[in-house]
């Protein structure tokens, strides 16, 4: 019995001698959930609420992937962007550092001789380093034929803006619209099917440390690197609350609290024939214990944007 105890205490201390030897980057927390990186919506649809659809639609899917079990990373491959994993975009999307990719496509919408009309979104999830498909599907949600005529003409059509079709005022939230819930339903779609097919890829980072540090203030700019400039003109929306009265001379003091932000913003001064997006969408984590609080957003010469901290 005695020799027992002491042979259980000696397997106890050789356990653990072999834990402290073992190097840190064993002792690691364990991988975090696989990184999806979202390109916008492409409109192929081609109809009057398709720019406001798409890029509401972009946001909704982004939403519902923060609670699924994938890290959503909204990404921006400027204004050439095709729907397509070519090599430039599987090269853009390899330095954001994301496992898969997912690309959405609004089609062309149903519209029988009678019922209700049929909203289609055509999906794609690949992994990011091969570019072989993981999944590929079609979301659809039907919507009220004379409802979607009249937002669609009221609401959309027939009035031009300087303001992006995101930033452009409405009487109602377009979460509220017969449009939006079909966005929503869509994007819940979405949800499930990424949330599905992305179980069979293993992450490649570590889970991000729990955000801290209360409330702050953030340096916002955005900036051309390619041209040596920054944009004085510029709108933009920091978790759903527009800030474009703050900005003075291109620069923004955001007020924010450690934790999720999502950015979206539209460009009104970009150089000379840049193939710039309508909307950039763009998220980061923000942990206000640290000494970095300088954000900036970078749009590059083919108008691809990524956000960097100073």
């Amino acid at each position: 019995m005695v020799r027992d105890k002491i042979g259980g205490y000696r397997r106890a201390q050789a356990v653990l001698l072999v834990v402290l030897l073992l190097p840190a980057a064993t002792l690691a927390a364990a991988p975090g959930k696989v990184m999806v990186g979202i390109f916008p919506t492409y409109d192929q649809g081609g109809s009057s609420f398709g720019p406001a659809f798409t890029q509401h639609l972009t946001t909704m899917i982004f939403q519902e992937l923060q609670n699924s079990n994938v890290e959503p990373v909204l990404l921006n491959p400027g204004g050439l962007y095709t729907a397509t994993l070519d090599d430039w975009t599987t090269d853009y999307a390899q330095k954001n550092g994301v496992d898969a990719v997912l690309i959405t496509v609004l089609l062309n919408t149903q519209m029988p001789a009678k019922g209700d009309f049929i909203v289609q979104v055509k999906g794609q999830l690949l992994e990011a380093k091969t570019g072989n498909t993981l999944a590929s599907w079609q979301s659809t949600a039907p919507i009220n034929r004379h409802e979607v005529a009249v937002e669609a003409f009221k609401t959309f059509g027939g009035e031009t803006s300087r303001r992006a079709e995101l930033f452009t005022p409405s009487s109602r939230p377009f979460e509220k619209q017969p449009l939006g819930g079909a966005a929503h339903k869509i994007a819940d779609d979405i949800d499930s099917q990424v949330s599905h097919a992305s179980s069979s890829l293993t992450p490649t980072k570590e889970p991000l440390a729990a955000a801290s540090g209360g409330s702050c203030k953030i340096d916002f700019k955005v900036a051309y690197p390619s041209k040596h400039a920054a944009s004085k003109s510029y709108d933009l929306i920091a978790n759903g609350k527009d800030e474009t009265l703050n900005i003075t001379d291109g620069n923004l003091s955001l007020a924010v609290q450690s934790g999720p932000l999502l950015i979206q913003l539209a460009v009104h001064d970009s150089p000379y024939k840049m193939p710039k997006q309508e909307v950039y969408q763009t998220n980061t984590q923000v942990d206000c214990s640290q000494a970095r609080h300088a954000l900036s957003f970078e749009i590059g010469a083919s108008g691809e944007g990524s956000l960097k901290w100073q």
